[in-house]
């Protein structure tokens, strides 16, 4: 049985998680180019939030939910 890992990088090592330990401080950040292509999207849904929210904190809380649960999700997924 293979293991398949939907969010492994492509290319010579395909077990390479999309993010990593950054080799200071704390925190994990962008390791592959996959990983940048989520961390710029979760940027966008950031602003897109901001501007559509108008300062109503209900709003702005739905919007904070997939900038948490996004990364959470990936993170669980590879569990490396």
């Amino acid at each position: 049985m293979t293991d398949h890992d939907p969010f492994a990088g492509y290319g010579g090592d395909r077990k390479r998680p999309w993010f990593g330990r950054g080799p200071f401080g704390y925190g994990w950040g962008p390791r592959t180019w996959q990983g940048w292509l989520v961390t710029a999207a979760l940027v966008v849904v950031a602003f897109w939030v901001a501007s559509v929210s108008n300062g109503d904190a209900r709003i702005a809380a739905l919007g904070l939910v997939p900038l948490v649960a996004v990364p959470l999700l990936i993170a669980w997924l590879q569990r490396r």
